[in-house]
Parts: structure tokens; C-alpha cells; sequence
């Protein structure tokens, strides 16, 4: 009887090991020292802890960089936990691309306010529709202009500049609108555009501008935030599934936390980034023409507005800008 208690003990040990070393595989879409990556490292850590039979493991960012590749791998939960882009998400929940209209908020205070509220559950709910179950929003950096020979201060000094953009057509129209010419540029040949005379602007956010030396070239930075970004941190609802209540709990604190911690890294990050890169000489201009750039991208609201299944959630959004 000893014998036979002693063997079930050893059998019930070895499936617990064997539950314990499941790989949990997770991706970020940054480098491991953005603060996106930071934050959900910090996670993952949790997880080990709280829920001993999964073992994380962070593929690295060419692993899943291929979006179709990406959803079809946290849909089958061969991907288990991931943070993704924007964009990602608006191909999933395609009213999710409003987000990106320029302008709409003023800063990521304002947009993770709706997001963390009701227009945040409704994403939520067409993400799960999707087989991903959103666990917290990260912070995305917002992007403003920056100058090589002169600051704008005004709309009308956007007025046929050379502005460098990423392949994106919302970015592309954006800068049309306000009356400069888009250039598609690979980002590594920014810094040569700008010595060149190639481009007299950019734009990104201040931790990127930052990071590849984009202020030695460009000193003028206005803080115009016409894009707020943010990304979503999920696990797939194959490893949902498999989760206890008590678990699910405690991976959707882990995701709040890790959400919560993202924004805080963030913003520390802009913090000592602006005070470093005022030392380097950069000129911060605050953008206070805010109804003058809005009007000039009016028409990009207009197909949203004129839907009745989109009216409704983008009025909310822009009633709480005001």
C-alpha cells in the first residue's frame, strides 16, 4: 500500500513537472529595452511565479514580425501572450482605426481614459471575437514634427516642406493635408535625407527621435501629437481556455499592472529624454494652433461621420476631446 501511495505520489510529481515546463511563448514588438518590452518582461515574470505549469519564453521580434503570421500563431496559441501594434489591432477590429485619426486626442492621458472605459470594452469584446483576449492598453509614443533649418509654430509653416512619413497611408494624407509633401522613407535613411537636404522634417515620437540621433540633424521638435498610439497587450483564448478561474484572475492583474507600469516607464522615459536632448541644444515648441491643424485634416473624419455604424462611437471620442 506504502509502495503503491509512493508511486502515485512520484507519477502525480512528474505530471506536475511536465505541466510546469509548457512553454508559453510571448512577443513584443520592440527591442528589449523600449518600454514596451520592459513592461511585459515584467509580466511574464509574474505569470512564472502565479501560474508555476507555464514557462515564458520572449521570442525575438523578427520571430513574429510578419502580421498574418503573428494572428494566425496567437490564434492557434501556438504564440500564447503578445503586445501588438496599432495597426494589428485595427486589422482585427476594424473600428479600431478610428483611433488613428489625426488629431483625435491631445495626449495618451486622454486617450487611455477612453480606453480603459467603454470604448476600450468594446474593442475588447471584437478582439475576443477574434480569439485574443485583451488583458491591458500599453502606451504607443505619440508622434510629433521635428525640423531641420526652422520651427513651425503655425499651420501654414507645414506649407510645402519635405516630410519624411513610414509607408502609412493615414500619416501620408495627414501630412498632405496640412499642406506638406509626404516622402516615403526608410526609417534608417532619415538621418541621411536630413544631411542631404533631402527632407526639412520628420516625424515619430520623442523616444525614437531621441534614440537614432534624429535631433543632431533636426533641432526644431514640435510637440504637435497628431498621432497618440497605443498598443494592446493579449493572450490567446487557446490559453485562456485552458486557465483556471483563480488563474485568469490573476494573469488579467498581472496584464493591468504590466499596462499601468508601461505608461509610468514611458512617461519617466519622455521626462529625462526631453531634459538630455534640451542640453544637445533641441528647441522644444509647444503646438498651440490646435483648431487651425484640426480643420486642415477635417476631411479625414468625414467617411466615419457620414457611417451610422461609426458615428455614434466617434462622436463619444470627440466629445471627450473637447
Amino acid at each position: 500500500m506504502i509502495r503503491r501511495l509512493v508511486s502515485l505520489a512520484l507519477i502525480l510529481s512528474s505530471l506536475s513537472l511536465a505541466a510546469r515546463a509548457a512553454d508559453l511563448a510571448a512577443w513584443s514588438p520592440q527591442p528589449e529595452e523600449h518600454p514596451t518590452t520592459i513592461a511585459l518582461q515584467g509580466m511574464l515574470s509574474r505569470v512564472k511565479e502565479s501560474i508555476g505549469r507555464f514557462q515564458p519564453n520572449l521570442l525575438p521580434v523578427a520571430a513574429a514580425s510578419n502580421q498574418n503570421k503573428l494572428i494566425a500563431g496567437l490564434q492557434s496559441g501556438e504564440i500564447g501572450v503578445a503586445v501588438l501594434t496599432s495597426s494589428t489591432v485595427s486589422r482585427l477590429a476594424p473600428q479600431a482605426k478610428m483611433l488613428a485619426l489625426p488629431f483625435l486626442f491631445r495626449d495618451a492621458k486622454q486617450m487611455f481614459k477612453q480606453l480603459d472605459g467603454e470604448v476600450g470594452k468594446e474593442l475588447e469584446q471584437a478582439m475576443a471575437d477574434k480569439g485574443m483576449i485583451v488583458l491591458g492598453w500599453y502606451d504607443g509614443g505619440s508622434r510629433s514634427f521635428y525640423m531641420r533649418n526652422r520651427p513651425t509654430r503655425s499651420v501654414s509653416d507645414l506649407d510645402g516642406l519635405k516630410v519624411r512619413i513610414p509607408n502609412r497611408a493615414d500619416l501620408r494624407e495627414t501630412v498632405s493635408s496640412l499642406g506638406g509633401q509626404p516622402q516615403t522613407l526608410a526609417y534608417h535613411e532619415v538621418n541621411a535625407a536630413f544631411e542631404s537636404g533631402a527632407i526639412d522634417a520628420a516625424e515619430n515620437d520623442l523616444l525614437s527621435y531621441e534614440a537614432d540621433q534624429h535631433y543632431k540633424r533636426a533641432k526644431f521638435f514640435i510637440t504637435s501629437n497628431h498621432a497618440v498610439q497605443y498598443e494592446t497587450l493579449v493572450v490567446s483564448a487557446v490559453i485562456w481556455n485552458k486557465l483556471s478561474d483563480a488563474e485568469r484572475a490573476g494573469l488579467r492583474e498581472a496584464g493591468h499592472d504590466s499596462a499601468l507600469a508601461d505608461r509610468e516607464i514611458w512617461a519617466k522615459r519622455m521626462i529625462a529624454a526631453r531634459t538630455r536632448l534640451e542640453k544637445e541644444g533641441v528647441k522644444f515648441i509647444e503646438q498651440r494652433d490646435s483648431t487651425a491643424f484640426a480643420s486642415r485634416v477635417a476631411a479625414a473624419y468625414k467617411p466615419w461621420m457620414e457611417n451610422p455604424a461609426t458615428s455614434p462611437l466617434l462622436l463619444k471620442l470627440m466629445t471627450a476631446r473637447s
